[in-house]
């Protein structure tokens, strides 16, 4: 794989990329016949309604959070940087429990409640992290990734505060979200995510050179006359969107943000363009593979999808680790 160039990995991700969307839908306890799925039958709902969704929700959602991962990485130079860590996921999980319990139900514009109050959560999130730095008159680095610890505690505090007051069916249903899932029937979360998913793209290619500038160091970055704190103040907003509604509708799920653009890197070697690319195609694969594994590896029982992530990414994340510590030798 070394010998390959650049462009031949990423076309050989896309290849892998397409595969798995295009199989995975067919695959399952119950396989589904391709000649099926061009009939109406009840093998048509499942795969035209359940199983497409499921997987195209799986890729833009992993694509989604690999590209996170990777943007906050570069605003804080900073490999261990993810929504995560900066507070962004709990807050909007948080948001998001707090709308079941209240049992919000309407709609704005397509947006249910719940994906309304996971945005608020994570804006909420990221306002407070901006608030405290502003007190501590500190935009570094260091004081917005404390602070963005200090949030995600508390937020995880008030996730189990509420899940306490829940009766017991309640608690184990927003248990099993908060374990992440990518069960859907029909197009609207697809679509909604995948509007997100294109803009936030885009934006990430438009801001191209400030978010390479801001990974060298702030000072850099100055001297080249970016406004270093309300460039990470904007971008910071606009991942605590895509974020809060990525994780209104499938739960927060760990690791993705964190391990799919190392790995991106390695492919990319540092050309952010590639990296992009990388980062979006292996993040649908990761995500996508595993939501299947989690369908099919205790029959007829559905694992949730954070638990495969969290069992491959945990170990993975530490291999990475030891082999920079000792590159950096």
């Amino acid at each position: 794989m070394c010998y390959i160039s650049m462009n031949k990995k990423i076309i050989l991700l896309f290849v892998i990329s397409l595969m798995l969307v295009a199989f995975i839908p067919l695959l399952g306890i119950v396989p589904i016949h391709l000649r099926s799925v061009f009939t109406r039958s009840q093998d048509f709902f499942i795969f035209w309604q359940l199983r497409v969704p499921r997987v195209l929700l799986g890729f833009i959602s992993g694509a989604t959070l690999g590209l996170s991962g990777l943007i906050c990485q570069n605003l804080f130079k900073n490999h261990l940087a993810t929504p995560d860590i900066l507070g962004i996921t709990t807050g909007a999980g948080a948001g998001a429990v707090i709308a079941i319990k209240l049992g919000i139900s309407f709609s704005i514009l397509g947006l249910s409640g719940v994906n309304l109050f996971g945005f608020i959560g994570a804006l909420v999130s990221v306002l407070l992290v901006l608030s405290i730095a502003r007190i501590l008159k500190n935009f570094s680095i260091y004081s917005l990734l404390m602070s963005g610890v200090a949030m995600s505690l508390f937020f995880s505090a008030t996730i189990i505060f509420f899940q306490y007051i829940f009766d017991f069916s309640n608690t184990y249903s927003i248990l099993r979200w908060l374990m992440g899932g990518l069960t859907v029937i029909g197009y609207r979360e697809v679509i909604l995510l995948s509007i997100l998913l294109f803009f936030f793209l885009i934006a990430s290619f438009l801001f191209k050179r400030e978010l390479v500038l801001l990974s060298v160091g702030d000072e850099f970055a100055i001297s080249k006359g970016l406004n270093v704190k309300k460039f990470r103040i904007s971008m910071f907003v606009l991942i605590s969107l895509v974020v809060g509604m990525s994780v209104s509708v499938i739960g927060p799920i760990g690791f993705v943000a964190l391990v799919i653009p190392h790995i991106a890197r390695i492919i990319g070697r540092n050309n952010y363009p590639e990296m992009l690319v990388s980062t979006l195609l292996l993040g649908g694969i990761v995500l996508t593979t595993a939501d299947f594994v989690s369908r099919i590896i205790i029959p007829p029982v559905e694992i949730p999808v954070g638990i495969i992530t969290s069992f491959v990414g945990a170990p993975f994340f530490l291999v990475i680790l030891i082999l920079d510590l000792r590159n950096n030798r």
